[in-house]
């Protein structure tokens, strides 16, 4: 497990992802402003450039039925043209700081917390104190920011009106008056359960395939980085694809107006529907 934060040390110093474990030791490579200024430009431009696959990835995930990519292509292309696949990337985009510094600050503190219950000074918690860590910081984050998340929902599965998206002042006004504060909290829980899961199995995963590669490919060199490269792409996409429906249901969830009259019960009620 060791060698897995160590590798993060050196590629993934800074953290934009919604479920990752922030890496050990960041702290230590970079000072906190510089962390947060490269945290943000690199969420922005990573989020931008993955808008359209987020826009169509929410739209799908909210059809029950007829979930066909070319449809949906073609009537975000009706409805809204090309911009129409960045709609809801500004909410995104602006989000990545506050969940970045949340994150960060939450890690760090929780970190100082359990170094101190175990007696440990120099700040080395272990890989499972880490893994705990991230997780809880994660969940902190999410619940922060989760408002803005839920509203750039709305604003990706709103119908066009006249041809024009809706406007977000008034979304969100709208979802305050005739749903309440609690709306801005629907999905959440199925959100926080897949925090750990997701980094639990990609770590895992990571630390098999690179004991695999060293083993049986390497003849016991240390993988290079293309090597971790590979390792970490399976293994971060077979963490997403087993916590993908609790992402389906938090995003049904979501989408769901309570004033529609077809509201769900809860998170058995979206499964089963």
């Amino acid at each position: 497990m060791e060698n897995i934060y160590h590798h993060w040390e050196k590629v993934c110093l800074v953290d934009i992802g919604e479920t990752a474990v922030i890496p050990q030791g960041i702290s230590t490579h970079v000072k906190r402003s510089k962390y947060f200024i490269a945290g943000g430009i690199a969420g922005a431009a990573s989020r931008t450039a993955t808008a359209p696959l987020d826009r169509l990835k929410v739209v799908l995930q909210v059809q029950t039925t007829n979930a066909d990519i070319l449809p949906a292509v073609r009537k975000i292309l009706k409805e809204d043209g090309i911009l129409g696949f960045f709609r809801g990337n500004g909410l995104n985009v602006v989000k990545v700081a506050p969940e970045s510094a949340i994150k960060f600050y939450a890690y760090e503190m929780l970190k100082t917390v359990i170094g101190d219950s175990r007696g440990d000074k120099k700040g080395d918690i272990g890989a499972s104190g880490r893994l705990f860590a991230g997780g809880v910081a994660g969940a902190v984050a999410q619940c922060a920011i989760y408002p803005m998340d839920l509203v750039k929902t709305r604003l990706q599965t709103c119908a066009s009106e006249g041809g024009k998206p809706p406007k977000l002042g008034k979304l969100t006004k709208d979802i305050w008056v005739q749903e309440g504060p609690r709306a801005f909290y629907k999905g959440l829980v199925p959100s926080l359960l897949g925090i750990i899961p997701y980094a639990g199995i990609d770590l895992t995963v990571y630390e098999t395939l690179k004991d695999f590669s060293r083993s049986y490919i390497l003849q016991d060199s240390e993988p290079g980085p293309l090597v971790q490269l590979g390792c970490g792409t399976i293994s971060g996409a077979l963490g997403a694809t087993c916590v993908y429906p609790l992402q389906v249901i938090r995003t049904r969830m979501q989408a769901q107006r309570t004033t529609s009259g077809v509201a769900y019960n809860g998170m058995s009620d979206v499964f089963w529907k």
